[in-house]
């Protein structure tokens, strides 16, 4: 297999973000382009992310995770969360249409839930996460020679 060379443009990466010696391990690069993330994948992954960086959709997804009865209704998520029934309507709309929420209409109420167990663990992890104290990156660790 041939390895075509990567264009790179270094005037766009800060300084630590380079290797400070041009070097190219073949085994390393031909790993890569195995497990390669199609553009199809990686579009539809950054599309869920997306929708989950708005802080008000965040919230909403994080009401369902911890509603009594696993799902909850429009009235209840608006004045659980201290916002019109307006905004949270539109934001259950985009959490649908990405599937992530899915509804059920009882006479005039709606009720929502999350669609399955992986958007549980996704925000679950997320939090844990956004919870952790930061680790020190490698250039902030005094190196102790032996």
């Amino acid at each position: 297999m041939t390895i075509q060379p990567i264009e790179t443009r270094t005037e766009d990466l800060p300084a630590g973000d380079m290797c400070q010696q041009r070097a190219i391990h073949a085994e390393h690069v031909l790993e890569v382009r195995r497990n390669l993330l199609s553009a199809d994948e990686a579009a539809r992954i950054a599309a869920l992310f997306a929708v989950l960086s708005d802080p008000t959709r965040l919230q909403v997804v994080h009401a369902l995770l911890n509603a009594p009865e696993g799902e909850l209704c429009v009235c209840d998520l608006a004045a659980g969360l201290k916002r019109d029934d307006t905004t949270i309507s539109h934001q259950l709309r985009v959490l649908r249409n990405q599937q992530i929420v899915a509804m059920r209409k009882v006479g005039r109420v709606v009720y929502y839930r999350l669609i399955d167990e992986h958007i549980r663990q996704l925000l679950k992890m997320g939090i844990a996460h956004a919870c952790e104290e930061t680790p020190m990156v490698p250039s902030q660790r005094k190196e102790v020679s032996a």
